[in-house]
């Protein structure tokens, strides 16, 4: 972890490896506790059951805040380029001299909202990111109202990264992107609007990431499982 200077804002910035050891360390201190308790009562725990409870787990934490961290992680990493830092705002709690973010935890105690994510490329140019879920409706007025809502949520300028999150089976038309930037173009606010974009998982079988404001771009790639991509972000340095 790096810590630098924004302006007046102290930001801690982690590589792709070090921002998934965090992530994943409470799992495996989980997973952990339950062993050594199971040795204790002399029960016998084998992989099979491991990979239960590590689904268990996953479910348990399925509606906290936990997805904001991994689609920072697998979707605007990936979109910013290899050798991208994943970034945070700290509070004016933190004290550089005596505190630490060793853990989940610490990154939870001392992260600052808004906004959810920093993206800084290799150039050190960054972009702050408000990651949404979306459960609504999928259609081209549902995604504007919910949208427009989330805009003025804020009085300021803000990009917003939104997660489609829908029944399996459910169809993505891509022209609703091309509908989406053209709405967006003519929405009336009194104000500089931010960069909008979409994720959206196409049935396990790709990910569609889309780019509607300002400019207009989408791209399909290949899906990967949860625990294929956490063994090809933690083979990166």
């Amino acid at each position: 972890m790096k810590l630098c200077k924004v302006k007046t804002k102290l930001m801690a910035c982690f590589s792709i490896k070090e921002l998934v050891d965090l992530l994943l360390w409470p799992i495996e201190l989980s997973l952990l506790t339950i062993i050594q308790n199971a040795r204790i009562e002399g029960r016998r725990i084998d992989n099979s059951s491991l990979g239960r409870l590590a689904l268990e787990w996953g479910k348990a934490s399925a509606n906290s805040k936990d997805y904001e961290y991994w689609s920072a992680i697998f979707t605007l990493y990936e979109n910013f380029g290899e050798g991208s830092e994943i970034c945070f705002y700290l509070k004016d709690s933190f004290n550089h001299q005596k505190d630490s973010i060793t853990s989940y935890s610490d990154l939870e105690k001392f992260k600052q909202d808004p906004p959810d994510v920093i993206i800084k490329n290799r150039q050190n140019k960054y972009a702050e990111f408000e990651l949404k879920r979306y459960r609504g409706e999928l259609s081209e007025n549902g995604l504007i109202a919910f949208l427009k809502q989330k805009i003025l949520d804020y009085s300021f300028p803000i990009n917003f990264c939104i997660i489609l999150q829908q029944n399996p089976g459910t169809v993505m038309p891509i022209m609703i992107f091309e509908n989406l930037h053209n709405a967006i173009e003519e929405l009336t606010i009194q104000r500089n609007l931010g960069k909008v974009c979409f994720i959206f998982n196409a049935n396990d079988q790709h990910m569609i990431f889309a780019h509607v404001y300002p400019e207009l771009k989408y791209y399909k790639q290949p899906f990967y499982s949860g625990s294929d991509q956490i063994k090809n972000l933690i083979g990166q340095k």
